[in-house]
């Protein structure tokens, strides 16, 4: 499995991969008429424009994208981006569902938490996680993330989950 750096060419393939993730872990915790709906255009417009942007949200410093590909393509990807409040959210990481628990998850990780130590040194790696996506949030705690904060989120297509936030701090070693 070769780990490398995300390219504009990408973006197709990371949607579908975005979305058949999605849907494998957030049946029965989001609406099965959003799964099934839109998710795959909403997608694809997302990683499109990802692909093709130059100016990034937090104001000019370029995101992570990792992408691990095989012989059938791309495999897993995992996307940070530095925020303006001086961490580095942690806004994507997905496998695809047949290569869950390969070590995969934890390579993309660690790739991840290495980028943020190295190009944004004694910052606070996060991510935020859906508080019933169980199989997630005992993934990030075993990579040694800490939960924290919890909130509710409201999504465009008109539904409410709540979120549990995880940080990696700069001082655990990663």
């Amino acid at each position: 499995m070769n780990i490398r750096t995300g390219v504009a060419a990408d973006a197709d393939a990371i949607a579908a991969l975005h979305t058949e993730s999605w849907r494998t872990a957030y049946a029965g915790i989001m609406p099965e008429s959003y799964l099934e709906g839109p998710l795959p255009a909403t997608h694809r417009e997302l990683w499109r424009a990802r692909a093709e942007s130059e100016v990034y949200l937090n104001g000019g410093d370029p995101p992570c994208l990792l992408v691990a590909e095989d012989e059938a393509g791309v495999s897993a990807f995992a996307y940070l981006v530095p925020e303006r409040d001086g961490r580095v959210l942690l806004d994507n990481l997905h496998v695809r569902p047949t290569l869950k628990r390969s070590g995969l998850g934890r390579r993309l990780m660690d790739r991840g938490l290495g980028w943020a130590a190295e190009h944004h040194p004694g910052k606070t790696v996060y991510l935020e996680v859906l508080r019933d996506n169980a199989a997630a949030r005992a993934f990030y705690e075993r990579m040694g993330g800490r939960p924290g904060r919890a909130f509710v989120e409201r999504f465009n297509a008109g539904f409410e989950l709540d979120v549990v936030e995880y940080t990696w701090s700069p001082v655990n070693g990663r």
